[in-house]
């Protein structure tokens, strides 16, 4: 094995996943000042895409690797832009459910198509079949819990 901890001829994972952040952390980055526009930062925007899937401000600090008390303020944030609202939850009055507002939903259509735009000039440095590949590779890579097939 190598310093890196890699044996000899083996990709370098660790070398794999610091490039696919730092494609992830460009395209945030690029597109900071056009997310900034619709009154989003690039972790309020992805907050408010998850809220969907984790409507609870616990289950979104755990979701997104946040303290609570940061997640608290992004959410107060996006309900004083009107992106979010909140609604009690039945048969527990003390628990309440986050919901988009459709300024949210808005907001987040318009995002989504400031960060594709971004990716697909990234993209266009690869030929067709390389992109339908990594957007494939990906994919399987992003799944949980799936056994691997060896190759």
């Amino acid at each position: 094995m190598s310093s890196s901890g890699k044996k000899k001829g083996e990709p370098d994972a660790c070398g794999i996943l610091a490039n696919l952040w730092q494609l992830v952390q460009s395209v945030l980055d690029e597109s900071e000042p056009d997310l900034d526009g619709l009154g989003l930062s690039p972790k309020t925007f992805f907050l408010l895409t998850a809220v969907e899937e984790h409507p609870f401000p616990a289950e979104l600090a755990r979701k997104m690797h946040l303290p609570p008390p940061t997640v608290t303020y992004m959410i107060k944030q996006l309900e004083e832009r009107g992106f979010l609202g909140r609604q009690a939850e039945p048969g527990d009055l003390r628990k309440f459910r986050l919901v988009q507002t459709l300024a949210g939903r808005e907001a987040l259509r318009q995002g989504k198509e400031t960060l594709s735009a971004i990716l697909v000039e990234r993209l266009r440095r690869l030929n067709r079949e390389d992109v339908l590949a990594f957007d494939r590779i990906v994919k399987r890579l992003a799944e949980r819990n799936v056994v691997s097939q060896g190759s």
